[in-house]
């Protein structure tokens, strides 16, 4: 049901259902991403990136960058700083300097070597390390319920 109340300051989501299952869990995480909001810069200008837009995070050579379906921009903080911001989010490390968003995740496919290789939905591909792919699958399976 969905009211307009102009008295409101913020808006009010309350969600009810007879079981926690894997579509209402990913109802939550959705909405919850929009709590999370990244500053980003892209030449002199600053940007509020919400989480829901971040597809992952990158840090490369000292620096850090956002990426977005068709954009990337870089960010003044570190990936622990960041990963210790959005804590409770859908962000999970998959690598020593990769954050991805599990909410954008189309696939994922065995990879050489031990690793997994994950498809987003953008169509762009990542590897999982090794050492955080039972993070990343217990992560999936407490999100989603597979």
């Amino acid at each position: 049901m969905l009211q307009h109340k102009k008295e409101l300051q913020e808006i009010e989501l309350e969600i009810r259902y007879p079981e926690m299952t894997k579509k209402v869990s990913q109802m939550i995480q959705l909405i919850r991403q929009y709590d999370f909001v990244i500053e980003g810069f892209k030449g002199d200008k600053v940007y509020q990136i919400s989480l829901d837009q971040i597809y992952y995070i990158e840090s490369t050579d000292r620096k850090t960058f956002i990426y977005l379906d068709q954009d990337v921009y870089e960010s003044r903080k570190t990936i622990q700083v960041i990963e210790t911001m959005i804590d409770g989010s859908t962000m999970v490390r998959i690598g020593k300097s990769i954050l991805l968003n599990i909410a954008m995740l189309k696939s994922v496919k065995p990879y050489p070597n031990h690793r997994i290789m994950v498809e987003l939905s953008n169509g762009e591909h990542l590897i999982v390390s090794r050492r955080y792919i039972g993070s990343l699958k217990e992560r999936i399976r407490r999100e989603y319920g597979t």
